[in-house]
């Protein structure tokens, strides 16, 4: 029988630095475990709003869908669908976006583009296949409003071109959260 024997490593200078950091970074995050943004507690409740829209005319804006979270509680987004669906496209014919507090044709004063999604000229995910899961949940206050928009920048108004969206995600209650309204 082949024994292997455990070697101590000994870090010194740099190395003792970067050993020592990553210890007292595994400490410091010991007690946030499960991880609510990555596993749904058992007060959560399951979120996957979705929504469709036929395409608008070539130049116009359309929200295909709007998702309040509810007040009391906070919104991790896990997944999202961006989908199109039509015989043809080519990319920049039409701009996905999403955003927060913004309503549709103006910016408001609290209105928050979220990082990389806006002016998306390709779907995420597909209706036959399902939304994409993202690299990191994006979380959301109570009373926050989230909107998917399209606009329309080079493609025949009306059915068959067909856009859609969707929100995967679990409701967190703001007390279980740690975190005040």
């Amino acid at each position: 029988m082949l024994k292997t024997y455990q070697r101590q490593r000994i870090a010194n200078g740099p190395d003792a630095v970067r050993a020592a950091d990553a210890i007292r970074r595994a400490q410091a995050q010991r007690n946030e475990w499960p991880y609510v943004h990555v596993y749904p507690p058992t007060n959560s409740i399951r979120r996957n709003p979705t929504a469709y829209i036929n395409c608008p005319a070539a130049g116009v804006q359309a929200t295909i869908l709007t998702f309040g979270v509810p007040s009391g509680y906070w919104f991790f987004m896990t997944q999202l669908g961006l989908f199109f669906s039509s015989a043809t496209f080519n990319p920049g014919d039409f701009l996905f976006s999403v955003d927060k507090n913004t309503p549709l044709g103006g910016g408001a004063f609290q209105g928050v583009p979220l990082t990389d999604l806006q002016n998306i000229g390709f779907p995420f995910g597909a209706f036959q296949n399902g939304p994409w899961s993202l690299a990191r949940a994006e979380l959301f206050a109570p009373e926050d409003v989230i909107r998917a928009k399209v606009t329309n920048v080079n493609l025949a108004g009306g059915a068959p071109n067909v856009f859609g969206a969707m929100f995967g995600g679990w409701l967190v209650p703001s007390v279980e959260f740690g975190h005040a309204e």
